[in-house]
């Protein structure tokens, strides 16, 4: 099939998404929404990720909140649209899908490291500052901390794909709805570049790139499912995975 028919013809396995009374979502609706989730996903980054609350629980608080309101919305949606049972009633076999591909980006994230940003290159104070911002790792209360971490993540695929990825596909096609998603997620990921950057680098990419790669991987999942449990339960076993078990340390 060429890339052209793609854009026009959603994928045999996913629901185009249409409204209860069979109207479909407008693409100024599907702009509006996934324009301001990445605004304020971007503001969330930004605060969390500065100086002033790096590595204190206002960290993880105000992505808390943030993206607890956006859940919110989305479980909302999906119940006025006739898709909430659908799509997130949890079914045999979702944990394990879930397991297995947080596996499997776990090593990939721990080959890039190794290729690009193991000491001694100069490059490894990309990844030392991503660390430095999560604290100490043998700190009191960290186990808790990795559980909000997976709260966090559980809530942005909640967002991203139960969303954002959703309202786009029904205007957009499977595709472009795909590509777009995964940018925007990149996009409000942007903050971290500078804040997580080091003089002698320059800007960190690393959140943006991992952001931008690993959300082809959930979209794609959440797509062939047509369910989110088991993107949902990947992107959460992964982060916190990254975080209970950091592939660096001091």
């Amino acid at each position: 099939m060429s890339e052209a028919s793609d854009e026009e013809t959603p994928d045999e396995d996913v629901d185009t998404s249409e409204d209860v009374d069979g109207e479909p979502t407008s693409k100024r609706e599907a702009l509006l929404v996934a324009g301001g989730v990445t605004v304020a996903s971007g503001l969330a980054v930004g605060f969390a990720f500065s100086d002033e609350h790096a590595g204190t629980p206002w960290m993880l608080g105000s992505l808390v909140l943030v993206y607890a309101a956006l859940a919110a919305f989305t479980v909302w949606r999906q119940h006025a649209r006739g898709e909430l049972d659908e799509q997130l009633r949890p079914r045999s076999g979702d944990l394990t899908v879930g397991a297995i591909v947080a596996a499997v980006l776990y090593g990939v994230a721990t080959g890039v490291h190794l290729l690009v940003t193991s000491p001694p290159s100069p490059r490894a104070a990309w990844i030392m500052h991503v660390y430095a911002t999560l604290g100490d790792p043998s700190a009191e209360g960290r186990h808790l901390l990795g559980g909000v971490v997976f709260v966090v993540a559980a809530l942005e695929e909640l967002v991203w794909r139960g969303l954002v990825q959703r309202v786009l596909l029904a205007s957009f096609g499977w595709l472009r709805a795909w590509l777009l998603q995964a940018a925007l997620f990149g996009v409000a990921h942007l903050p971290t570049m500078f804040l997580l950057g080091d003089a002698r680098v320059g800007p960190n990419p690393l959140l943006v790139a991992a952001g931008v790669a690993y959300s082809l991987v959930w979209g794609r999942l959440a797509m062939r499912m047509d369910r989110l449990p088991p993107a949902l339960f990947a992107h959460a076993l992964f982060t916190w995975g990254v975080f209970e078990f950091p592939i660096w340390s001091p």
